[in-house]
């Protein structure tokens, strides 16, 4: 169930401090989607700052709003709400092996959370993949900090670990569940970063155009 009219999360108004139009979008969102809540629904979210926003902006913007702490408390990232059902023997496993390796770099949004890490732990669910931490620090980007002109090469510098993994690391893809993490992965190297949720998919049999990307990179795959 995904409404069409709702709105982005509206993270970067509230962290900005532009919390007039963030309180707006908030109350929008809390409106179109609480009574779903009630209903026995679960909010998830791929994006780990819009999971952020969702569970702790909200609730403060809105003044401890009754309907923005019950959807606060239901809303879950997707890998999390996935990985839970694994424990629960609710997944379904009839994954199609993957001769792939992943470095996965765990964006600092995700550790806010502190749900661990679910995306690598349900990688390695499926048969022949291979994921590989990148433990280089932050991406640099900061949210919108590294999108702007003013910071741009210092966002470089702050990367540059990661940047430098990315292109001479000993597999074919990047995965990060942040969007933001993602465009820094990519700056200077033609190896792709894939959200986790789109492995999965492709595990399951789905997104051809994923296989299609993974193939690519054959000459770098690495494996026994």
């Amino acid at each position: 169930l995904v409404p069409a009219v709702q709105e982005q999360a509206a993270m970067p108004r509230s962290w900005q401090g532009v919390l007039d139009p963030a309180r707006a979008i908030a109350k929008r969102n809390v409106g179109l989607l609480a009574e779903a809540v009630r209903q026995g629904y679960t909010i998830i979210a791929t994006e780990p700052s819009a999971v952020l926003a969702l569970t702790r902006e909200y609730p403060t913007i809105l003044d401890d709003d009754e309907d923005a702490l019950l959807f606060a408390q239901h809303t879950q990232d997707a890998c999390y709400y996935l990985w839970q059902l694994h424990q629960r023997g609710q997944l379904k496993l009839n994954f199609h092996p993957q001769r792939i390796s992943v470095g996965y770099h765990v964006p600092c949004h995700l550790r806010a959370l502190g749900v661990g890490s679910p995306a690598e732990n349900l990688l390695q669910l499926i048969p022949g993949m291979r994921v590989t931490r990148i433990e280089k620090g932050c991406s640099g980007v900061a949210g919108l900090y590294g999108l702007k002109r003013d910071h741009y090469w210092t966002s470089l510098r702050a990367g540059f670990d990661l940047i430098d993994t990315m292109r001479k690391g000993a597999f074919q893809v990047g995965m990060t569940e942040c969007s933001t993490c993602k465009i820094q992965m990519e700056q200077g190297t033609t190896r792709p970063t894939i959200p986790p949720v789109k492995l999965l998919a492709l595990a399951y049999g789905l997104l051809p155009e994923v296989a299609a990307l993974v193939r690519a990179q054959g000459k770098r795959l690495v494996v026994t």
